[in-house]
């Protein structure tokens, strides 16, 4: 029974806290990783080899 009380409190603690995360500041995450998927021009000249 102390197994599934322990059990219970963790499982329902890991979904709070991804709830949390989940709910929390979504606009700006959406920024960050718009803006982190985004190379600079300056890396796709070189990968490219138009620099030279």
């Amino acid at each position: 029974m102390k197994l599934f009380i322990q059990s219970t409190m963790i499982f329902f603690g890991t979904l709070l806290a991804a709830a949390l995360v989940a709910l929390g500041q979504p606009a700006a995450a959406e920024v960050q990783m718009t803006q982190a998927a985004t190379p600079p021009a300056e890396m796709v000249v070189s990968l490219l080899g138009l620099g030279n």
